[in-house]
């Protein structure tokens, strides 16, 4: 079997081939930096928040596998960079002030609860108990791991449509069993 253009990319920079580093960088900039602007809708943070994704991808080039979605794992370090940012943001006090203001102008949306990755994940282990079997797989596969619905139908054998039904019953339900953390809950699942 022959390795595509992509691939052999992928197994290069996982080697230190900055030249490769360099045409995945220009192959995905443009496609992450609009994911990214679409949840930021800014520029400045968009930019910053791929140049950074792109620095992790170089820093932890090594650990890339090359069995999985380049594309996918790309994404996850994309997220978790924007989950930082928002983390952050949360902490400084210009947001801070936003959230009064938003407050006093009864536009705050659950503000008032302190953003804790750690109950978050913790409140989400006990939630997904609830789940099928098969509705676990979809969603971690879908929400965890970065994989598209297209990926998810073909490694479990079944229909894109199976797919987006199981990820919207679980959704659904998650949203349910956490509801003290919605706001958490939606921006780090509705929105990504």
């Amino acid at each position: 079997m022959t390795l595509s253009e992509k691939e052999k990319w992928v197994f290069d920079l996982k080697m230190g081939s900055y030249k490769a580093f360099e045409a995945l960088y220009s192959e995905y900039f443009d496609l992450l930096y609009g994911y990214i602007f679409g949840m930021v809708r800014s520029h400045t943070q968009s930019k910053e928040i791929v140049q950074d994704t792109f620095i992790k991808v170089w820093l932890h080039r090594s650990k890339i596998n090359t069995e999985l979605s380049y594309k996918a794992w790309l994404f996850k370090i994309a997220k978790n960079q924007l989950l930082n940012e928002i983390k952050k943001n949360f902490s400084d006090p210009v947001f801070e002030d936003y959230l009064v203001h938003c407050e006093n102008n009864d536009l705050a949306v659950q503000a008032d609860i302190e953003f804790d990755l750690e109950l978050f994940r913790i409140a989400l282990v006990k939630a997904k108990q609830k789940l099928s079997p098969r509705q676990t797989q979809v969603f971690e596969m879908c929400k965890e791991e970065g994989l598209s619905a297209t990926e998810v139908a073909q490694k479990l054998n079944i229909t894109e449509d199976s797919v987006y039904n199981y990820l919207s019953q679980s959704l659904a339900l998650l949203r349910k069993e956490m509801k003290e953390l919605s706001f958490m809950f939606f921006i780090v699942f509705m929105l990504l």
